[in-house]
């Protein structure tokens, strides 16, 4: 059964536009589903799905799963009676199933032909070896934003994929593009993922937060759905083999400033192979100027800790001191990190200084 958040993203997007087809094939649920939903918080402000089809579509993602899995009818039927104490008969499930691979296959093409102008972005990690920073090396992977329609790219390279980095690297790209898309399909990774789901993922609140601020909607993807994210993960292919494969740099800098001319003067110029056009001039004349504008105001990651303030009345934080006003000397308070400045507590008062 669907949950409250994929209720909201499908009402989100019908307010945004879209038709209940479009939302359908975009979420990969059922129009009449679609259709429910909307009706349902219009009218009544409440989802109540009913049962309709075939009993098993009430198991329709887990078996959609076991398919992507390569898992016969005979043992998805087994694994139907032994998890959920399944009662119907084996024909039935292998009838469905056979339905099931006919669907995932008729809209793995669906998909591919039918993405907007500023519609979807796919994002992904992809390791690249080792890199000089420091006089010492380090492991590093290049991160990949690549706009669905035209297959314009944005890539930097980083040594972590903490959901800070993930976060800012989001930003770089949306800059680099010069605004954001509707739609971020990502990899089930823990910077953005917290659980993977059968029927819905639950998205990072740093990141979901970060989303909410720029305007597009996190899209994981499903488990073992590889193709779902099949144009990032080429691209991450692409820019290892034609990049990085065989170069030696120096150190980071040099890395990076190769990278960043190998992506204006080869990638984003070049004739791409699935379109045969060139993602530039794609980009430029049918997408970039229906992105979404970037946000006016800036977006900060806000961490918080409870810090002492020493009689001096100066509390520490990483390793530096603050002075504070005299009344909260021997106290505790709370310190919230944003941007640079630091946003301190104590009880219902609020006083901000500066870190930069």
């Amino acid at each position: 059964m669907l949950g409250v958040a994929m209720h909201t993203t499908i009402y989100t997007l019908f307010k945004r536009g879209y038709n209940k087809s479009q939302i359908a094939r975009l979420l990969d649920v059922d129009r009449k589903t679609v259709r429910k939903v909307i009706h349902d918080i219009e009218q009544k402000g409440e989802v109540e799905r009913k049962s309709k089809g075939s009993v098993l579509d009430n198991y329709r993602e887990f078996i959609e799963v076991k398919v992507n899995k390569g898992l016969s009818a005979k043992k998805i039927h087994q694994d139907l009676k032994a998890e959920f104490g399944f009662e119907g008969s084996y024909s039935n499930v292998r009838r469905y199933v056979q339905k099931v691979k006919q669907k995932i296959a008729n809209s793995k093409v669906y998909m591919v032909l039918t993405t907007l102008p500023a519609e979807e972005a796919q994002v992904d990690f992809g390791y690249i070896g080792k890199i000089k920073v420091d006089g010492k090396f380090k492991k590093a992977w290049v991160f990949t934003m690549v706009l669905s329609y035209s297959r314009y790219m944005y890539a930097e390279i980083v040594f972590e994929q903490t959901v800070e980095t993930f976060i800012q690297c989001h930003k770089n790209a949306f800059k680099y593009f010069g605004g954001v898309v509707e739609v971020v399909k990502i990899d089930n990774l823990k910077a953005g993922v917290l659980n993977v789901d059968f029927y819905e993922a639950q998205i990072q609140k740093d990141y979901a937060s970060f989303a909410s601020h720029y305007g597009f909607l996190p899209q994981p993807c499903r488990v073992y759905t590889p193709t779902d994210k099949g144009k990032v993960e080429s691209a991450i292919k692409y820019v290892k083999q034609n990049c990085f494969s065989g170069e030696e740099f120096k150190d980071i800098d040099e890395a990076r400033e190769y990278l960043k001319n190998w992506l204006d003067n080869v990638a984003n110029v070049r004739v791409h192979g699935t379109t045969k056009k060139v993602p530039k001039e794609v980009f430029i004349s049918e997408e970039k100027e229906k992105l979404i504008a970037l946000p006016v105001e800036e977006y900060y990651i806000s961490r918080s800790s409870i810090h002492k303030v020493a009689t001096n009345c100066h509390l520490i934080y990483k390793g530096n001191y603050y002075s504070v006003p005299y009344e909260y000397a021997g106290g505790e308070v709370e310190v919230v990190e944003i941007g640079s400045f630091l946003r301190v507590f104590e009880t219902c008062q609020e006083f901000c200084v500066s870190i930069s």
